[in-house]
């Protein structure tokens, strides 16, 4: 389900490339095995990232993901029966988090997931909801009866059927108003002790934060992070820099990325953001950070793909900058 190549971190930092494929899922002794002996060179070095993975799963795996807690996911994933419907509903809805696909993949009897029983791979997916339609309250035996079948516009109908609660997919469709999934039913907790993995300690307990990550010559992504300092800095590559954004957001970036000569990654008011660097809630309230609202996530991610600088303009910078002295 989920195969992942986790490195030793520190020999990452000094240069040097250690560690292994991973196929989860496994039992917990088998990864603090493989962790103990591939990765941290028999204790001798305690951090690891995940540097590459492969999976089927519609979810996207950071760098510094939790790794007994992708073993959960792959454990739930060898119970799913209609993947097909747990892939709809996350296109549908857009990326989610592991406690969320979790849930969902643990309810994926209460999806209102439809297969198009008719069909054929050139029609549009409206099409194949026109004919499903037709076919289940009979409009299709009235259009044979009084041959105008092929008179039929069945795309536009179906594509009448697209409303709130009903969305078209390629090989289906998801009624909503029959759905009753609950994403945050479960923690991880509790899910890992449904799941027969109640010895899994490294399933976290510190709040997650939702943020909008936005690496240099890529476009921005939603992840979830630990809300610790340690991970704000790995996401950044060194001391964090908070910085005024917008509203009640703020922007994370690396504090000497421009000493270090870091690549320029965001155009930003008169000046500029180098480096990795990401967006999250400002909780002044209790003088934290919070996860950003859904509304927030669409917002962000459109206004950073427009600071994003081009490739031309980073190299016209650089030159300016390898003249300076």
């Amino acid at each position: 389900m989920i195969d992942v190549w986790i490195g030793n971190l520190g020999k990452y930092n000094e240069g040097e490339l250690v560690g292994g494929w991973l196929k989860l899922p496994k039992t917990n002794e088998e990864i603090d095995k493989f962790l103990k002996e591939v990765v941290m060179l028999n204790e001798e070095y305690e951090e690891y990232m995940i540097n590459d993975y492969a999976t089927d799963l519609p979810l996207h795996i950071g760098e510094y993901e939790n790794l007994k807690n992708l073993n959960l996911i792959s454990t739930i994933a060898e119970n799913v029966t209609e993947m097909e419907a747990i892939e709809a509903y996350v296109d549908s809805q857009g990326e989610m988090t592991l406690e969320e696909l979790a849930n969902l993949m643990e309810q994926e009897d209460d999806i209102g997931y439809y297969r198009f029983s008719s069909g054929n791979e050139y029609m549009s997916a409206e099409e194949k909801m026109g004919y499903e339609m037709a076919e289940s309250i009979g409009i299709i035996d009235t259009l044979r009866r009084m041959g105008i079948e092929d008179f039929f516009d069945f795309e536009s109908y179906g594509r009448s059927w697209e409303n709130g609660d009903i969305t078209i997919m390629e090989d289906g469709y998801i009624d909503f108003g029959n759905t009753s999934v609950d994403l945050h039913k479960y923690s991880l907790e509790e899910l890992a002790e449904m799941n027969g993995l109640d010895e899994v300690e490294e399933v976290e307990k510190n709040e997650k934060l939702k943020i909008v990550f936005k690496a240099v010559g890529e476009n921005p992504r939603i992840m979830e992070i630990e809300n610790t300092l340690e991970a704000k800095q790995k996401l950044v590559g060194g001391l964090i820099e908070v910085v005024p954004y917008k509203n009640d957001l703020l922007l994370i970036c690396n504090e000497e990325g421009k000493i270090t000569n870091l690549k320029p990654n965001l155009k930003f008011d008169y000046d500029y953001i180098v480096g990795d660097c990401f967006v999250v809630g400002d909780d002044y309230e209790n003088g934290d950070f919070k996860s950003l609202t859904e509304d927030e996530i669409k917002t962000v991610i459109e206004d950073l793909k427009e600071r994003a600088f081009e490739l031309e303009e980073v190299e016209e910078i650089e030159e300016t900058d390898d003249m300076e002295f």
